[in-house]
């Protein structure tokens, strides 16, 4: 995968779904494109998944967003992040309501710091991540996903 905003976020790793079960469902179906992909193997899902029980909801980062990831060790082949954009709102552990997961996948600290970085300015302020919950057509939320990182790479 390239290093260029753009080619993180593609339409092949992005997701619209009305609504899923529970939040074990949410992640492993927010994490299908980059199983698909080779990118993770189903062993880094089952870690993303027991993370959350044994830790709690960390992974939500900002309101309605969560980030669910694991170890490299866990099962990280490449690096890359895939979205799963819900209508309907899925319940975490603790309550906290989610529309919007980003699961991430890195081989090492130098990528997760820089997917890290990409992802935050993506849902670093409210607003930001108002208008990506509003936005029905994929095209128009990629454009405005990859808006925001260039923005934050131009400051």
């Amino acid at each position: 995968m390239g290093e260029i905003g753009g080619a993180y976020f593609s339409e092949r790793f992005l997701q619209f779904v009305s609504e899923v079960d529970d939040w074990q469902e949410a992640i492993r179906l927010a994490a299908q494109p980059l199983l698909e992909e080779k990118i993770i193997e189903n062993s880094y899902i089952d870690a993303m998944i027991q993370n959350v029980l044994d830790m709690g909801d960390y992974i939500i980062l900002v309101p309605k967003v969560a980030m669910p990831h694991a170890r490299p060790e866990a099962g990280t082949l490449d690096n890359g992040v895939s979205i799963l954009k819900l209508e309907k709102p899925v319940q975490f552990k603790q309550g906290e309501e989610v529309f919007l997961i980003l699961c991430l996948a890195t081989k090492d600290n130098s990528h997760h710091l820089r997917l890290l970085q990409k992802v935050s300015a993506i849902i670093d302020e409210e607003e930001k991540v108002e208008k990506l919950l509003h936005l029905r057509n994929k095209t128009a939320f990629l454009t405005l996903v990859n808006q925001y990182i260039q923005e934050e790479e131009e400051e």
